[in-house]
């Protein structure tokens, strides 16, 4: 198979159209076009549906994807492996990020890294905690600069950064601004933003609360 082609073939599957999927790659749609369908004629099979403007994968599409993704991971490791052995640092690292973390802790972080590590091309995917976890896992990203689940998975190896402190904000001119202490009662009279209910932040405010969040009056 060729590399290029699988490369297109995950593109348009992670972007859903084929120009997006031409952009992220630095090429012409009509070349996106000519290398998937170089891959459907190898394959005997078709791997996208185009219904109107939208592109979906086939059946046969969907079971391609994680072997391509492990085949293009592992065709990354093995450039690394060699590049690390002549003393060279380089190839693409795949980076999943929140979008609170990857706009208030990385930046820096990362400019600082392009430049001590000049060959390395820096792919950053922006997604809640819990799927770059999981993208980790099914070999999709290298890294994932998230929160971490209360349990980690015994295959996710992970390191602490920081501790990001977690707290209730209010405006200064909102009634429980004025009180000097707030009760849990207090807070649940009051109408409340919070996380999405499926993220690890939601996990943690709940268990430190010891309510269930549902119960809060969520205004978003």
């Amino acid at each position: 198979m060729n590399i290029q082609n699988l490369s297109a073939f995950i593109a348009v599957s992670e972007t859903g159209s084929f120009s997006r999927a031409a952009s992220r790659l630095f090429i012409t749609q009509p070349a996106v076009s000519k290398r998937v369908s170089a891959l459907e004629a190898e394959l005997d099979v078709k791997l996208f549906d185009r219904i109107g403007k939208s592109v979906q994968l086939t059946e046969a599409g969907n079971a391609l994807v994680p072997s391509c993704l492990r085949i293009l991971a592992e065709l990354e490791e093995s450039r690394r492996i060699v590049n690390n052995l002549s003393g060279h640092i380089g190839g693409q690292l795949k980076i999943g990020t929140s979008h609170h973390i990857g706009l208030h802790r990385l930046p820096p972080v990362l400019s600082h890294y392009t430049q001590l590590y000049k060959q390395v091309d820096l792919d950053i995917h922006f997604m809640d905690s819990e799927e770059a976890c999981d993208a980790v896992l099914k070999g999709e990203l290298e890294i994932a600069i998230a929160t971490l689940p209360e349990k980690t998975p015994a295959k996710l190896a992970t390191q602490i950064i920081w501790h990001d402190p977690l707290g209730v904000v209010v405006s200064r001119k909102h009634p429980l601004a004025r009180q000097k202490n707030v009760t849990l009662k207090n807070l649940v009279e009051h109408p409340a933003i919070l996380p999405s209910q499926s993220t690890y932040t939601r996990a943690l405010l709940e268990k430190m609360l010891g309510i269930n969040t549902s119960k809060l009056k969520i205004a978003m």
